[in-house]
């Protein structure tokens, strides 16, 4: 019998993303200059995540390595350093979802966590859209609208792009 997680079994269990409804508070919005003022402090999160989600990919991956194992021969499962690998698997998990959580109580959006990417809700004319920001840049310097991703983003053109304070 496998480990379970609120009755799922905890292979089948490889939450990445929180549900938004989680870490969603009332929209915050944000000009490029408060944005770029919490990178001071939302760097060193972004570099967890970062760390933390490529390690959650790895293990992840092994993980499902042991469970094709399993599915031809079920002693597999009783392999040294399976239930190890499942508990790093979940504490890794947990400090993935704790930093989302952290960051989505800040007002910033995840959207990508192994490359450090967020996103802040800000003003483009009356158009409510998303200020991205990649691990790494100097400053937030790119946007895009809600319905895209980070590969979608556009430089922005500060003085008349966004609306600032």
């Amino acid at each position: 019998m496998f480990p379970c997680i609120l009755g799922v079994p905890f292979y089948l269990f490889a939450l990445f993303y929180l549900d938004k409804s989680m870490v969603r508070n009332a929209t915050r919005l944000f000009t490029v200059e408060e944005a770029d003022s919490l990178l001071s402090r939302v760097n060193p999160m972004l570099s967890n995540l970062s760390e933390f989600s490529v390690r959650q990919e790895m293990l992840e991956e092994q993980l499902e390595e042991i469970m094709e194992e399993v599915r031809d021969d079920y002693r597999a499962a009783l392999k040294p350093g399976w239930e190890e690998l499942q508990l790093e698997l979940e504490k890794n998990i947990n400090h993935v979802n704790n930093i989302i959580l952290d960051l989505g109580q800040m007002g910033i959006e995840v959207d990508d966590p192994a490359l450090g990417v967020v996103n802040f809700n800000s003003l483009r004319g009356i158009e409510t859209v998303f200020l991205s920001y990649r691990l790494g840049e100097r400053n937030v310097n790119h946007w895009h609208h809600l319905d895209e991703n980070y590969e979608c983003r556009k430089k922005m053109e500060r003085e008349l792009d966004i609306i600032t304070q």
